[in-house]
């Protein structure tokens, strides 16, 4: 069991912990991911990527958590895992938040932990979330997310150059790209008049190094605001990641446990990658101390996830999550398509509705799979909000948001294997007064139109 300092207890587990090579600790992820899915009867349909069933969401639970009870975290840097009892990992979510204070003064929202079918609307905790940003337009890209009326927090991008040069990690490049990239998050905000407004990363951080630099409540990050502590996949942490985690604690910052978890990877299909996300965020909550969490999933080939597997690891993995503790996470839709297509908005919305009936709260779109610099706007960070608001509002199951979800599947897998890119941000805005064009705007109103016919309940939106 825990004492009452768990950090330390993390530090020797991974010091002392059974050694093993990495391939030999995927081998046996793989193995033991395809037991517990024959075990705990867990099936794939790729015509049910939503199911309604609360027995399977306990079950997917009860495989995830014998997964992190039978194989532990491996710890890259020294090749050591680490393992805790059962009990140790109810006793951590046990104590996890589920009421989270974002932000402050009255730009603050609060975040709570939301239930399946939840009737209280999702907020939208969004922004670039780590895309490729150039040093030119950042500022107004910014202004484009902060300025959404469905978006209540945002996540910076990441910035690759500083002052024309390449950021090297760990080296005073880093240090000055995050503190500026901070810095002028905070005034994107300032300038849509949302001062207080939480910011959930400075995502040019690369290394612990960064990711404190950017502590600094007059200019930079303030404790209302996050920093995420990665896992790399799957199911494995190292030091630069866990020495965040004392720094931020100290600092009173929310902690952001972000998951990748690789559709046809390690885990396999997708009912063994849903049973690996609830590892993994359990894995978050013992060794993160986590505050909220990111689930991230990502198709192998794709580096999306709007497609059939990645939608039924966000439905189960949520429902999972949802219906066996009290955390406080989010979904982000990784989508083949840009920013300026109307593809790219039917994989948001697709994805918006499911997490929005599977107990999340909504964060970040990552247009082109986060590939191409500046192929990102506020338009659509702002449409999956508001279509998870009008999911809520609109009475959404679980079974219409499967029936929606296949309904717009069509209108757009074709572009899973040549993409439609669209266009950069500062040509699909007038980056003077931080407005979309005339065609960005007719592709909103035509995928709100599709989904007004789906069932979805609009209010008149910012671009309508």
């Amino acid at each position: 069991m825990f004492g009452n300092d768990r950090m330390s207890e993390i530090f020797l587990r991974s010091r002392t912990g059974q050694f093993m090579k990495e391939v030999e600790f995927d081998l046996m992820l793989a193995r033991r991911t395809n037991e517990l899915v024959k075990e705990f009867n867990i099936p794939f349909n790729a015509n049910l990527v939503c199911p309604a069933d609360d027995d399977l969401a306990d079950r997917v639970f009860e495989a995830g958590l014998q997964l992190f009870v039978d194989i532990g975290a491996y710890h890259l840097d020294t090749q050591r895992v680490l393992k805790f009892t059962r009990q140790e990992i109810l006793d951590a979510l046990r104590l996890a938040p589920d009421t989270l204070y974002l932000g402050e003064g009255r730009d603050m929202v609060i975040a709570r932990h939301r239930g399946i079918e939840d009737p209280n609307p999702s907020l939208n905790l969004t922004g670039p979330a780590g895309q490729p940003c150039s040093e030119e337009f950042y500022l107004p890209l910014m202004i484009s997310y902060a300025q959404e009326p469905y978006v209540h927090a945002i996540e910076s991008g990441a910035t690759l150059t500083f002052n024309g040069y390449d950021i090297m990690a760990n080296t005073m490049t880093e240090v000055m790209a995050v503190q500026r990239d901070s810095a002028t998050a905070r005034e994107a905000i300032r300038r849509v008049g949302k001062p207080g407004m939480h910011i959930g990363d400075c995502a040019t951080g690369m290394t612990a190094i960064g990711k404190m630099a950017a502590s600094d409540p007059v200019h930079c990050l303030r404790p209302c605001d996050g920093r995420l502590v990665a896992q790399m996949c799957e199911m494995k942490i190292n030091d630069d990641q866990l020495a965040r985690v004392p720094h931020l604690r100290n600092y009173g910052s929310h902690i952001i446990n972000l998951m990748t978890p690789l559709t046809g990877g390690i885990g396999g299909g997708p009912a063994g990658v849903a049973v690996v996300s609830v590892a993994e965020t359990l894995m978050g909550v013992v060794c993160y101390f986590a505050t909220y969490h990111y689930l991230s999933i990502t198709h192998i080939k794709w580096t999306n996830n709007s497609d059939p597997w990645g939608m039924y690891v966000l439905a189960m993995a949520g429902q999972a999550m949802a219906r066996n503790s009290h955390i406080v996470w989010t979904n982000d839709p990784f989508n083949v398509n840009g920013a300026g297509t109307v593809e790219n908005l039917y994989e948001v919305a697709g994805h918006a509705i499911i997490g929005a009936v599977c107990g999340y709260q909504q964060h970040g779109v990552g247009s082109t799979g986060g590939n191409m610099v500046d192929h990102h706007t506020g338009l659509e960070a702002g449409f999956q909000g508001e279509v998870a608001v009008a999911a809520t509002r609109s009475g959404i199951t679980r079974e219409k948001a499967n029936e929606i979800a296949q309904k717009l599947l069509p209108l757009y897998k074709d572009t899973f294997k040549s993409p439609k890119l669209g266009k950069p941000f500062n040509e699909l805005y007038d980056v003077k007064t931080i407005t979309p064009h005339q065609e960005w705007r007719d592709c909103y109103r035509q995928a709100k139109d599709t989904l007004s016919q789906m069932g979805l309940n609009f209010a008149v939106g910012p671009w309508d």
